[in-house]
Parts: C-alpha cells; structure tokens; sequence
C-alpha cells in the first residue's frame, strides 16, 4: 500500500504536527505536555489503553488516536490517523514500548511478536509510510526520534529478546538516516533509568540509583530537553544519544 492510500484534502487540517506514539502515560505523556505548553508545534499521539492523561491532552488540544501497536494493522491505522488529521509533520516520535522480561517471553510467545512489532516492525513501517508528511512540512527541519535503551551495548541476563529488539530500533535510525538525508534527521536517545514505577520499593530504588556516577532519578525532562536539542541542532543525523548519568563507567 502506498503511502498516497491515506492522502486526504488539506483542508482545515493540521500543519507541522508532532507525532508521538504511545503518549498516554509517563514519559510520552510528557513529552506531548510539553509540546504543547513549549511550542507551536500541535500534537498527534497513539494511546493504547483510556488514562487520565490521554483525556488531559486532548483537553489541552492534541488528537489522540486508541491503538494496540502490536497487532499487525497498525501502522496503517496510525497513518490513516495522520492523514484525516495532518497535512505535514514536523517531527515523528517513536516512544511505544514494552519492558517484559525473558521469562514471561517463554511463557507467552507471542510476547515475542509483541517486541518485535512495537520495537522495529511498527517504526520501520511508520518512517515509510508518513516520510511524505514529514517531507511536507514548511520547518526548515524535520525529525525522526526513536527511544531505545542504554543497555543495548550491555546486554542483559533477564531481558535479552527485549534489549535485541531495541537494538534493532537503534539499528534502523542509521539505515533511514542514510535513506532519507539530507531532507529528514533520524536520532535515537538510550535512556537508562529515568523515572520509576510509583509500587518500586525503596530497595530496589536505591539498588537502582547506585548504578550510575549522578546517582539520581532525573525524570522525564531530561528526555524532553534531549528531544528538544535533537529537533534544534541541524548537524545531527545517524545518532544514538546516551541518557544514563554516566552509567557507562560504573
């Protein structure tokens, strides 16, 4: 299916939108809150499930679009989203995720497909399908963002299919930066702790803490400010952006 499938009239449509998967909760919730609040730019988000914050963001004006990301229609139902509301993109972020431990992958294996689709099979798919958006808008720079995780050069004994998939979303900003330069950045940023579950017991918290120099929970400002640096720098293209405060040497 060819991306011209979801082209609609431009009428009354948005121009220059952000579109950020998996905006319902937690960190998506905030970068979209913060589009909002920060910038011109409007707001498109994907959501799976109904959360107090999918209903405060489009109080605030952004359109949300309910979907599982894992089912294989997906990306076509997020691009026709994007074509019935947009005329341009000034910026596609790819924040969905799933942290599910190998464990629970062996006794669930279409968890395994779950990975995979939400981690690379839906980006790669979405970077084809909206490229003609992103192309479209009148922002003298348009972006791709995905987020991955630090540990992908570290590996994991208890997440591995989840860190392999990650890695394959770091491996496909390069490919899609090389297809789509010079017209279109695509970045990556690797977080590694950056905000905890509120039922985290104070243990864990401080096991946790302990693994990096900055030894603090910074909170999703921090990814927010990353993004911002991305979408404003026009030299950087082909790049996975370390977020660990240091964890790297420890």
């Amino acid at each position: 299916m060819s991306v011209e499938d979801f082209r609609g009239t431009p009428c009354g449509k948005l121009h220059n939108a952000v579109l950020i998967t998996g905006a319902g909760q937690r960190i998506g919730h905030y970068l979209a809150r913060k589009f909002l609040e920060e910038t011109d730019w409007p707001v498109l988000f994907t959501y799976r499930t109904p959360r107090p914050g999918v209903t405060e963001l489009e109080a605030a004006g952004a359109r949300g679009l309910m979907v599982d990301l894992t089912v294989p229609d997906a990306a076509e139902k997020v691009a026709r989203f994007v074509a019935d509301q947009a005329v341009s993109l000034r910026a596609l972020i790819h924040n969905a995720s799933l942290w599910l431990k190998d464990e629970a992958l062996a006794t669930s294996p279409a968890q395994l497909q779950a990975l995979v689709r939400l981690h690379m099979q839906v980006p790669y798919e979405l970077n084809r399908l909206l490229v003609s958006f992103l192309r479209a808008a009148s922002a003298d720079l348009k972006d791709i963002i995905s987020l991955s995780d630090f540990n992908t050069e570290r590996g994991s004994d208890q997440h591995a299919f989840y860190l392999a998939t990650k890695a394959g979303l770091q491996n496909l900003t390069k490919s899609f930066a090389k297809l789509y330069a010079p017209a279109i950045k695509v970045n990556d940023i690797a977080p590694a702790l950056i905000m905890f579950n509120e039922e985290d017991p104070p243990a864990y918290r401080a096991q946790r803490l302990q693994k990096s120099l900055l030894q603090i929970e910074p909170g999703p400002e921090v990814v927010w400010q990353t993004v911002r640096f991305i979408m404003q720098n026009p030299y950087l293209t082909a790049t996975s952006i370390p977020l660990d405060g240091g964890r790297s040497v420890v």
